[in-house]
C-alpha cells in the first residue's frame, strides 16, 4: 500500500513541477520520468477501478425535429428548382428571340400560301406552288398529243378543224350540240365540254404537255356550237352558266335557246371523258410523293439552318452575358479595353467552337422536322388551303412533336421512361405555346406598326416582344406541368433529393467521427511514453 502511495506522490510532484512550464521536450525532469517509467504496475488496482460513467446519450427521435429537417430539405429542393426555372426562362427568352421569332420569321418569308406542292384542292382555289403549275391554255391547245396532233395552231390540220369537218353534211351544215338546231358550220366552233381550265384544276397540272394535248384533242370532249355560245360559256361551269342572267335579266338558257336535256347529256359525256384522262390515284400519289420529297429537302435545309444558326446565336448571347457580368464584377483583363474585349471575344469563340456537336444535332433535328412538316403541309392542303403563317405553325409544331417523340423513344441513359414521358409532355405543351405565339405575332406587329417611332423597327421589336412573351409563357406552362406532377415525377425527385442530402450529411458526420478517432489515436500514440511501464 505504501508503495502505491509513493508512486502517486511522485506523479503529483512531476505534474506540479511542470504546470508552470510549456509542455516542450527538454523542460521535463528526465530523471523523474525515467524513474516513473521503470516502476511496475499494480495490476490488482487497475482491475479494481470503476470505469462506469453517468454520461447518457439519447438516441430517441424527436418527431418535430425530423419534420423541421425534412421541411428545410424540401424548401432547399424547391429553391433549387426555382433557380433552375429562372435560368431556363432566361435561356428560353434568348432562344425564342433568336429562333422561331427571329430566324424563323426571316425564313418564313420564303413560305408559300398552300405550301410547296400544288394540290387539287389548292388548284381549284387558284393557289399554285409554282408558276409553271398555273393554267396556260396553249399548253393544251398548242402542244402535240401522243399521235403528233394538236388542237389548234396547225391550220386545216388542227384537231379542231378536222373535228368540225367530220361533223358537216354535204351542205356544210352541222347540228348545234347544245341547241339541237342545224346551222352553218362556219358559224360554229368546237367547244371543250369539260373546260380545259377545269380539267387542269382537277389534276391536269400534274401531267406532261403531251397528256394535256391528248385530252384537248379527244373528240369525245368536243361539241360544235354557235360561236357566241362558245364565247359566252368561256371556262364557266356549264350548269351554272345556264342560269346566269345578262344585264336585262334574261337567263342564258332562254337567251341562247339552249336545249337543257341535250346540254346535260353533253356535260355527262365530258365528265366521263375527263375522268378517263385525269391522273389515277396511283399517279396522284406518285406526284405528291415526288414533289413532297424534292421540296422537302429545301424545307428541311431551311429549318436545319434556323436551328443550327439559332443554337449558335443562343450560345453567343449566353457567353457574352457571362463575360459582361465577369467584367462588371472583376474588372478588365489586361491593361486596356481593347485587349480585354479581344480576350473575351476569343474565349466566346472557343466556347462556341466547342459546341459543334450541338450545331450538328440542331441542323439534323431541324432538317428532319422541316422535311416531315413539308409532307404534312401537303397532306393538309389536299383538303384545306393553308395560309403562309399556318405553314410556319405546322413547321414549329412538328419540330416540338419530334423532339418529344425522340425523348420518349430514345431517352438519356440516366432518365427513366416515366421521366422521359413527363419531359415530353412539357415539350408538346411548349410547342403549342410557340404555335400560339406565331398566331399572335401578326396582331402584335400591327400594334407595333401603329407606334410611329417603333414602325421602322417593327420586325425586330415584334420578334423581341413576342419571343419574350412566348418564352415566359413556355416556362410557366412547363412549371405548371411540374406542379401538377401527373406522373409523380417531381415527388420522386424531391424524395431522391432528400435522401441524397441525408446520405451526404451522414457520410460527412461519419468522416468527421473517423477523423476525430484518428486524431485521438495519434495523440495517445504520441503520449504513450508518459504511461508507466511494467518493470
Amino acid at each position: 500500500m505504501s508503495g502505491r502511495i509513493d508512486r502517486f506522490k511522485k506523479r503529483k510532484e512531476i505534474i506540479k513541477k511542470n504546470q508552470s512550464l510549456p509542455f516542450i521536450r527538454g523542460v521535463i525532469d528526465q530523471e523523474l520520468v525515467d524513474k516513473l517509467l521503470h516502476q511496475g504496475i499494480d495490476s490488482n488496482r487497475v482491475a479494481s477501478l470503476d470505469y462506469s460513467t453517468d454520461l447518457n446519450v439519447s438516441v430517441e427521435v424527436n418527431a418535430s425535429e425530423v419534420e423541421a429537417l425534412l421541411s428545410d430539405l424540401r424548401a432547399s429542393f424547391n429553391k433549387d428548382r426555382l433557380e433552375h426555372f429562372l435560368g431556363e426562362t432566361k435561356h428560353s427568352v434568348i432562344s425564342s428571340i433568336a429562333g422561331p421569332f427571329g430566324l424563323g420569321k426571316i425564313i418564313s418569308a420564303y413560305d408559300k400560301t398552300g405550301g410547296n406542292v400544288t394540290t387539287i384542292n389548292n388548284a381549284n382555289n387558284g393557289v399554285y406552288a409554282k408558276d409553271e403549275d398555273r393554267y396556260k391554255r396553249e399548253n393544251y391547245t398548242h402542244s402535240k398529243n401522243s399521235e403528233g396532233k394538236q388542237f389548234a395552231n396547225a391550220g386545216k390540220n388542227s384537231a379542231g378543224a378536222i373535228y368540225t369537218r367530220s361533223q358537216m353534211d354535204e351542205n356544210q351544215m352541222v347540228q348545234d350540240a347544245y341547241t339541237g338546231k342545224v346551222v352553218k358550220a362556219d358559224t360554229t366552233s368546237p367547244d371543250h365540254i369539260e373546260s380545259l381550265s377545269q380539267y387542269h384544276k382537277n389534276g391536269g397540272f400534274m401531267q406532261t404537255s403531251e397528256k394535256k394535248a391528248d385530252f384537248a384533242t379527244d373528240e369525245d370532249n368536243l361539241a360544235l356550237t354557235d360561236r357566241s355560245i362558245n364565247q359566252s360559256m368561256r371556262d364557266f361551269d356549264k350548269e351554272e352558266w345556264l342560269s346566269k342572267q345578262n344585264k336585262s335579266g334574261i337567263e342564258n338558257k332562254e337567251r341562247f335557246d339552249i336545249d337543257e336535256k341535250k346540254l346535260k347529256e353533253q356535260i355527262q359525256k365530258g365528265k366521263e371523258t375527263s375522268a378517263m384522262h385525269l391522273p389515277s390515284n396511283t399517279d396522284k400519289a406518285k406526284y405528291y410523293l415526288k414533289n413532297s420529297v424534292s421540296t422537302g429537302v429545301g424545307e428541311g435545309a431551311k429549318m436545319g439552318v434556323q436551328q443550327a444558326f439559332g443554337y449558335l446565336l443562343v450560345e453567343f448571347f449566353s457567353s457574352a452575358i457571362i463575360e459582361i457580368k465577369d467584367a462588371y464584377n472583376n474588372g478588365l483583363e489586361g491593361n486596356s479595353l481593347y485587349k480585354d474585349i479581344k480576350t473575351r471575344l476569343i474565349r466566346i469563340g472557343r466556347n462556341i467552337a466547342d459546341k459543334w456537336k450541338g450545331v450538328v444535332e440542331g441542323f439534323s433535328a431541324g432538317f428532319i422536322s422541316g422535311f416531315i412538316s413539308n409532307i404534312i403541309t401537303t397532306l393538309v392542303n389536299m383538303f384545306v388551303t393553308t395560309a403562309k403563317r399556318l405553314v410556319r405553325m405546322i413547321r414549329e409544331g412538328v419540330f416540338s412533336l419530334l423532339k418529344a417523340l425522340k425523348l420518349i423513344l430514345f431517352p438519356p441513359a440516366d432518365m427513366s421512361f416515366t421521366e422521359a414521358t413527363h419531359e415530353a409532355m412539357k415539350l408538346i405543351a411548349v410547342g403549342g405555346i410557340v404555335i400560339a405565339g406565331v398566331a399572335l405575332e401578326e396582331v402584335i406587329e400591327k400594334i407595333v406598326l401603329s407606334v410611329p417611332f417603333l414602325a421602322p423597327f417593327a420586325s425586330v421589336a415584334t420578334a423581341v416582344i413576342v419571343g419574350s412573351l412566348t418564352a415566359i409563357a413556355m416556362s410557366l406552362v412547363a412549371y405548371l406541368i411540374d406542379k401538377m406532377d401527373i406522373l409523380g415525377i417531381i415527388k420522386s425527385q424531391e424524395t431522391r433529393y432528400v435522401l441524397d442530402k441525408l446520405d451526404k450529411d451522414i457520410d460527412e458526420r461519419l468522416k468527421r467521427c473517423e477523423s476525430i478517432s484518428e486524431e485521438m489515436d495519434g495523440f495517445l500514440n504520441q503520449n504513450s511514453l508518459l504511461l508507466p511501464q511494467a518493470s
